[in-house]
């Protein structure tokens, strides 16, 4: 029977390479928070109660565990949930992305739980999913021992590196196909060029996955994150690439509206003209930013139409809209 209890999830996820994939689980994991717990903890899956809504509280984490937020390479989440039976649990996902093994690991999960159960007294359920391919450091418990004083705490662990495609095939949750893209991504070169290739193999997939709308968003995104297109030209060619995958497929995704919300949202956190100017991404993946060009582009078209349709002169739609004398006259 189960009692009062808190589960702070610890998540440890170790990127391999030098691929940033952070922002990427961060986006990801705030998105399809159900569909993770149901694909790495099916058993805590089955205990909560996802008809109550969820609360991601970060700065409680944070205050916790101030330390983190000096690491660029972590992703911390700390969630509450309610349980099927009535009460309340917690979850706490701590994501620690970082490029190289820690020999420290299974100790620093150790100090993370003595902490957590020294704030809230309560038991604590930790999983630990490792992304790195090599199968060092891979603990799933940490000891310590001397005299007749002994410690020992354990943890499941989830590694990529064990996981056969064929069998992760099968699964139709989001993260299969997340775990699925990070393996093939084992031994990638990474290029502007091979980037357009996998993404556009991957978002082919995608689109033919039978995800749901929100789910296609969201893992699009993550392709995005992880698998940046850096030169403008070909980040312009793939954009185009998946818009016609999108019209094949007759989705109604097409990118279209989901276009306008990258736009939008971009517009209102004034990135898109700085971002534009000093081709800084501020955050923005490289498909945010041919949407915010095409944006920009667009706005200025139609602001010069106006400014012709009441007789401004050329000079002053050229100061306006940053529209080339020919451009002008082309409209």
């Amino acid at each position: 029977m189960l009692k009062n209890l808190i589960y702070p999830v610890k998540l440890y996820v170790w990127e391999y390479k030098e691929i940033k994939t952070d922002k990427a689980w961060k986006y990801i994991l705030e998105g399809l928070f159900e569909q993770f717990v149901s694909f790495f903890m099916p058993e805590l899956y089955d205990l909560i109660d996802f008809s109550q809504d969820y609360i991601m509280l970060d700065n409680e984490f944070k205050a916790l565990f101030p330390e983190s937020e000096s690491e660029d390479r972590r992703v911390d989440k700390l969630v509450k949930v309610n349980l099927k039976n009535g009460q309340n649990k917690w979850i706490l996902l701590h994501i620690e992305i970082q490029s190289y093994e820690d020999k420290d690991f299974a100790k620093r999960m150790y100090h993370y739980y003595s902490r957590i159960f020294d704030k809230y007294d309560q038991e604590i359920e930790a999983i630990a999913v490792f992304t790195y391919q090599a199968n060092r450091h891979k603990y799933d418990k940490y000891e310590s021992k001397f005299i007749n004083t002994k410690i020992s705490y354990e943890y499941q662990i989830y590694d990529l590196a064990q996981q056969n495609i064929k069998e992760l095939q099968k699964s139709n949750n989001p993260f299969s196909f997340v775990v699925q893209t990070l393996i093939k991504a084992f031994n990638y070169k990474e290029s502007d060029e091979n980037n357009f290739h996998f993404k556009k193999e991957l978002s082919s997939l995608l689109f033919s996955s039978g995800y749901n709308r929100k789910e296609i968003e969201r893992l699009f995104r993550f392709i995005n994150f992880v698998f940046e297109i850096k030169n403008k030209n070909l980040s312009r060619k793939f954009h185009k690439e998946v818009r016609k995958m999108a019209l094949r497929t007759e989705t109604d995704y097409g990118l279209t509206d989901y276009d306008i919300v990258v736009a939008e949202e971009a517009v209102e956190k004034y990135k898109i003209e700085m971002a534009l100017k000093t081709r800084s991404n501020y955050g923005l993946t490289d498909y945010d930013m041919v949407i915010a060009e095409e944006a920009v582009i667009k706005n200025r078209i139609e602001m010069a139409k106006k400014m012709l349709e009441d007789n401004e002169p050329v000079e002053k739609i050229i100061k306006y809209t940053g529209l080339t004398k020919k451009e002008i006259e082309k409209l």
